[in-house]
């Protein structure tokens, strides 16, 4: 019996490390077919074991021109290697961007799924059927009609901004722009997606919900460029990894408290009077969309899938449109002339009005101030990067990316790249007349990604930035501290290490109402 017992375990034993040595061959094989695939693209020789890891200096200025300078040896496409086994492809190029961004192309689990415990499995992150469904059901919150009445909202928020402005002029003193700026995008999403205010403007930086985003996101870039705790369960056991998640917690709070105290609303106005219905069928918000969404099969969202796409748009609507509105005052603030040429425009447009309210008309009569608009978003670009996962195999630039392949679709390499842009670095609104763009590439320019997943938001963006500059520019002139050094810091959004200091003095006489 024993004997019998012996000899099963050993047949055991050897069926197992049968099975191992099988499999190490096979991953060993794939390894050098997929080796093989990626040197096919133009690349620099890494370290045998860290790759093109350590090359990069970090997320700020150095590694801004880093970027730069890659983007000038390799325009078009490259391989980048983030340790041993995890190569990535990097495009740089309109062309070879189009190839990726023209598909539905999913974005990449393996670095996206560092922001999950954050955002969930949101429009942002989510794929597939899931995705695609999610999409359509959340489309509607964005037509026009839905739009139009957020104009009250934002000019009232913008309101309260330049008040503070007004503020630290009459003490003296300077602002710092990505704090205000930030308060102000996060009260108008609140507002006019969710119809919730906490009074954020005046509560300040010190708000919960914007300390929370702002350690979530540095966090998150820095585990980026640690491959070594991509794993969650590594991760969570670091205090700095404890720390994002107590960060999560704090935002969902605040996603959480919002879904709730819409549906007790909901549920106190089950049945409102005819004109309350009438009321709430022309001012919607994207949140009755979420809650009242249904499918072909008439199935709403779960409530995760609420929660998620709450948590979403809290942060994409806010900080993202916050750093396009700080960077767009800072290169005014830098360009004196083409300043007074904005104020110009704005005056013409808003002279014998009343108020300076922003029409929904006006959007399409402020040219030069959108193409300055444009042109802060080239330069700084707000979002610095995205990710796709190849589901099949691609070919770009005459070689094959195999299926699984990571790109990452560099914006600010695209904005700044040498062979499209000249001077890059220089700050030149004419980039964007008709005649230019016409002549251009639609993909050299794409500060809210493009094709079929592009920003659901960014008509939304645009207006809500277009809006608070041209209010900013018809009550003040935008000056920079010049004892201030602006250094970037590249974040999921574009921020700087120590702020934007600036003072806005007032063009009109004191006292004067608007």
């Amino acid at each position: 019996m024993v004997a019998v017992l012996g000899a099963v375990i050993s047949v055991a034993v050897v069926v197992a490390l049968s099975f191992i040595v099988i499999k190490f061959v096979m991953a060993v094989r794939d390894f050098r077919k997929l080796c093989y695939a990626f040197r096919q693209f133009p690349h620099k020789k890494g370290n045998f074991i860290w790759g093109n890891l350590f090359e990069y200096p970090g997320p700020d200025d150095r590694g801004l021109k880093f970027q730069r300078d890659m983007t000038t040896e390799f325009p078009r496409v490259l391989t980048a290697w983030m340790g041993p086994s995890f190569p990535m492809l990097i495009v740089n190029h309109p062309e070879t961007v189009r190839i990726i961004l023209r598909t539905s192309e999913p974005k990449a689990h393996r670095i996206y799924h560092l922001l999950e415990p954050w955002i969930g499995d949101g429009l942002l992150l989510s794929k597939g059927q899931k995705w695609g469904r999610n999409r359509r059901l959340l489309t509607p919150a964005f037509h026009f009609d839905i739009l139009k009445p957020y104009l009250a909202i934002k000019n009232k928020a913008a309101d309260i901004l330049l008040e503070k402005f007004q503020g630290c002029h009459d003490r003296g003193e300077y602002f710092e722009v990505f704090n205000d700026i930030s308060m102000f995008t996060l009260d108008v999403i609140l507002k006019c997606a969710f119809s919730y205010d906490t009074d954020c403007q005046r509560l300040g930086y010190q708000h919960p919900y914007v300390k929370a985003v702002f350690a979530l996101s540095e966090m998150a870039v820095k585990r980026f460029f640690q491959p070594w705790f991509h794993s969650d369960w590594l991760y969570f056991l670091t205090p700095t990894g404890r720390r994002f998640l107590k960060c999560c917690r704090q935002v969902h709070a605040v996603a959480e408290e919002v879904i709730q105290k819409r549906k007790e609303a909901l549920a106190k106005g089950s049945q409102p009077a005819a004109e309350e219905q009438s009321r709430r069928r022309r001012c919607l918000d994207f949140l009755d969309i979420l809650l009242t969404a249904r499918d072909e099969n008439n199935e709403g969202l779960r409530p995760d899938e609420i929660r998620a796409e709450v948590d979403t748009f809290l942060f994409e609507g806010h900080d993202t449109t916050a750093s396009a509105i700080a960077w767009a005052m800072y290169s005014l603030a830098e360009h004196p002339d083409i300043q007074t040429r904005c104020q110009r425009e704005v005056d013409e447009l808003l002279d014998g009005r009343e108020t300076d309210d922003v029409l929904w008309e006006d959007f399409n009569r402020m040219p030069y101030l959108t193409m300055c608009l444009k042109e802060a978003m080239r330069l700084h670009t707000p979002v610095p990067f995205i990710q796709r996962q190849l589901t099949q195999d691609t070919l770009i630039d005459g070689h094959t990316a195999p299926a699984g392949t990571i790109v990452n679709i560099v914006i600010y390499n695209i904005h700044h790249n040498p062979v499209v842009w000249e001077e890059s670095m220089e700050y030149r609104p004419e980039r964007f007349t008709e005649e230019n763009c016409n002549a251009r590439n639609p993909y050299a320019f794409i500060p809210f990604s493009a094709g079929p997943r592009n920003c659901i938001g960014q008509t939304f963006a645009m207006h809500e930035i277009k809006l608070v500059m041209a209010k900013m520019l018809r009550r003040y002139t935008l000056e920079l501290d010049p004892n201030h050094k602006v250094e970037k810091f590249e974040s999921v959004v574009m921020k700087t290490k120590t702020g934007i200091r600036m003072k806005a003095t007032p063009r009109q006489p004191a006292g004067q109402k608007y």
